[in-house]
């Protein structure tokens, strides 16, 4: 943990420098592409968030009820050193306390897990009935000439079309029922990526690992065909061969978009492939209410219990627990600062529901509160079953 700190420190004094360099900047400034041409030295910005989350676990409502606090912050820097080359660092600290910490055996194992080759944190502090948890989720340098990208370093290669699930997603896969993580995670790897025109690309990207079978990396090109937005994925994803495509665009007015991905080992080839898919259906009212329809299907699934499946990171390959599930979303916009929304998904297989209603409120120009539950029900043996509900409250300040 102490070379975590010392990296910490590193990644953060030079920012901190060039502050002290011009403390007129305000953090929030968008740069001026003219300004770092200049060579302006001080071309750095700082921004992030506060957010303080207290939920309730509800396993039965005549039940143990379990109450905790989490609070959340995250620094995001960057400095843009000349016309091409931007250094990023962005840093996430968590505290927990209450019951889960006190309760729930190997807790700060299950705070603690990452699937990082370099592990920049760890948990810094930890009592009967506190921990605290820093980690480095981006560190990276971005080099931009001409028509070419290179991202070098821990990132998020984004590279999913459509909402709750992203076959397509071979670095970043992240779960939906994991929402107060916005950013999500980051991998170690290098991306480069070449702009053929104004409608096409190519990308390469590689992550690192500590074996040949962990390691992903895949070329994904990019187009535009009639207004449409395509992308035709082939690479290499652990123990599997992936071939992908992925689509976005509209139906009359109606978004359309699209992901598949088929996995085969390439160790014994013919054997046990995966083929999942996911397509996407989204509409807009005028009076901003707003419809989202999503299927999935997997025709291998990794069988796991309902506790790995909700705790663990998720992979391309284990989106679902199931042959088939349903995404249904539907929002509305009680006022312009204020959105309500309800989202559901239902495994269609052993028949399990999830729930999950939210407001939310835009309170300042950068402060929101969220209200939201996740209410999971399904029959004996079904994936939700046993699971209970959850209640969530969380203020959020950004700078």
């Amino acid at each position: 943990m102490k070379n975590s700190n010392l990296i910490i420190i590193l990644l953060l004094f030079p920012s901190l420098g060039l502050f002290a360099q011009n403390e007129n900047i305000n953090p929030t400034d968008t740069i001026d592409v003219e300004q770092i041409e200049n060579n302006n030295p001080s071309k750095f910005e700082i921004n992030g968030y506060l957010k303080d989350l207290v939920s309730v676990a509800i396993p039965s409502f005549n039940g143990l009820w379990s109450f905790d606090n989490q609070i959340h912050n995250r620094v995001n820097f960057k400095y843009y050193a000349n016309s091409w080359l931007t250094l990023n660092a962005e840093a996430r600290n968590r505290i927990y306390f209450g019951n889960s910490v006190q309760q729930i055996p190997n807790f700060d194992e299950q705070v603690n897990q990452s699937l990082d080759y370099i592990r920049l944190g760890g948990i810094v502090s930890q009592g009967q009935s506190y921990l605290i948890h820093s980690t480095i989720d981006r560190a990276n340098l971005k080099l931009d000439k001409d028509k070419w990208q290179a991202i070098i370093g821990k990132q998020r290669i984004n590279w999913g079309k459509t909402y709750a699930w992203n076959p397509n997603d071979l670095f970043n896969a992240y779960s939906f029922f994991d929402f107060d993580y916005e950013e999500r995670r980051g991998t170690d790897a290098a991306l480069v990526k070449y702009n053929i025109s104004s409608l096409s690309s190519i990308e390469f990207a590689s992550n690192i690992d500590s074996t040949f079978d962990k390691m992903i990396f895949a070329t994904n090109y990019k187009t535009n065909i009639k207004e449409y937005d395509f992308q035709f994925l082939v690479g290499k994803y652990k123990t599997d061969i992936a071939l992908g495509a992925g689509w976005a665009g509209q139906i009359k007015n109606a978004g359309f978009k699209g992901e598949l991905t088929y996995f085969q080992p390439y160790k014994n080839v013919g054997v046990n492939p995966t083929f999942i898919g996911d397509i996407s259906f989204d509409y807009t009212l005028p009076n901003t209410l707003n419809f989202r329809l999503e299927f999935i299907g997997n025709t291998n699934p990794i069988k796991t219990t309902n506790i790995q499946f909700l705790t663990q990171p998720v992979s391309a390959k284990g989106l679902i627990n199931n042959y088939v599930s349903t995404f249904i979303s539907v929002g509305y916009d009680i006022t312009p600062l204020i959105k309500a929304n309800l989202n559901s998904i239902w495994n269609i297989d052993d028949n399990s529901i999830f729930l999950n209603p939210t407001i939310d409120f835009s309170l300042t120009e950068n402060t929101n509160l969220l209200i939201a539950a996740q209410i999971f029900t399904g029959d004996k043996n079904s994936l939700y079953n046993g699971v209970g509900s959850y209640v969530f409250t969380r203020l959020k300040w950004s700078f």
